[in-house]
């Protein structure tokens, strides 16, 4: 039985050619493997046209992304979506599939490896929501119209490429990591708009989940801005991954909301090792990155969590994407997340 992973590959990387990036991967994430995304390649390289691709009525350009209602035979599109969405064949599904870069290197790793957890990251239902306006340039929350086209869209996605996964090693669990990078701004649209409550937000991302769970694979919630965690752990996630150099705090004012998620099986990731800038990066050190970790979680444990399982169901990552940085300090910042994975202490 292979030991859960305490290192969460993460971040879109600097890699030009799939066999660069495929020799990281091996080298680093061998147990967890994720499917990397490398926008050096391509400008289409995005997590965003990943998760909305081949989405009917969705038009992706130049990082807006538009619903058209006037889009030829929608109607007839979105019956076939909807067909996906409550009968995931493989003949349903494939049309909604999305193609990437790195996704046959990936498709070679699972089926060679085959790992016991693997790791594809997608957008999440609210930052896909604050992205997507009509052609009026109305956004679509509000509309419960629009949010179940988003809801599936987003779930379909999840269960292809979980299927995939499935069709090549049936023993590895996929976790799907929903990036909601937008998430602090729900404050903002509550106030704009009093129809968009808490309930809407947490019955929004739950239906994705709860799908993802249904194909017997895990769901998390990523976001490196400050935000309210109670909303992704009432509405069922398994893994929170959240900006722990910046923000080292953000879970310290929630710690029974926090203890109760660790009980159910919750586990979090430590986005500690940071990478917004080069200087940061050349100056790191295995040592000093490890005391702030234990400083931090710490911190979580004397608010109120349990030391037990707050260490032993925790993981460390980067800070965010390391695409912007020099090779060499990307693969540093990776290395180093890595070699804290290992030293992250096992409390009995």
């Amino acid at each position: 039985m292979k030991k859960p992973f305490r290192c969460l590959p993460t971040g879109s990387l600097p890699y030009v050619t799939d066999k660069a990036a495929t020799k990281m991967m091996v080298k680093l994430f061998e147990d967890i493997p994720f499917l990397a995304n490398l926008p050096e390649v391509s400008a289409e390289e995005t997590i965003i046209r990943r998760t909305l691709m081949n989405i009917p009525g969705v038009y992706i350009k130049d990082k807006k992304i538009i619903f058209r209602d006037s889009e030829q035979d929608l109607k007839q599109k979105l019956v076939l979506m909807d067909a996906a969405f409550n009968n995931p064949a493989k003949e349903n599904l494939e049309p909604f599939g999305f193609n990437t870069f790195f996704l046959p290197k990936y498709y070679q790793i699972i089926e060679r490896i085959k790992p016991s957890e693997t790791v594809v990251n997608l957008t999440g239902p609210f930052t896909v929501s604050q992205r997507m306006v009509n052609k009026d340039g109305t956004q679509l929350l509000a509309d419960k119209f629009y949010r179940k086209v988003l809801i599936q869209a987003i779930s379909i996605k999840a269960i292809w490429i979980i299927s995939k996964i499935r069709e090549l090693s049936p023993e590895t669990r996929p976790i799907i990591m929903l990036e909601e990078p937008l998430l602090y701004k729900v404050g903002d649209v509550k106030r704009e708009n009093e129809d968009i409550t808490r309930d809407v937000i947490i019955n929004m991302m739950g239906k994705v989940i709860s799908k993802i769970h249904d194909f017997d694979a895990k769901a998390g919630i990523q976001c490196f801005e400050k935000c309210d965690w109670k909303l992704p752990i009432e509405a069922g996630a398994d893994l929170i991954s959240f900006d722990a150099y910046t923000n080292p705090n953000n879970l310290n004012i929630i710690p029974e909301q926090v203890n109760e998620f660790l009980v159910r099986g919750g586990r979090i990731n430590w986005a500690i090792v940071p990478v917004r800038n080069e200087t940061l990066v050349k100056n790191l050190t295995i040592d000093n990155i490890y005391d702030r970790f234990i400083k931090t979680i710490e911190g979580l444990i004397i608010a109120g969590t349990s030391e037990r399982l707050t260490y032993n169901r925790s993981s460390v990552s980067i800070q965010g994407d390391v695409n912007h940085l020099p090779l060499i300090f990307a693969e540093k910042a990776l290395i180093l997340a890595n070699q804290l994975g290992k030293r992250i202490p096992f409390k009995s």
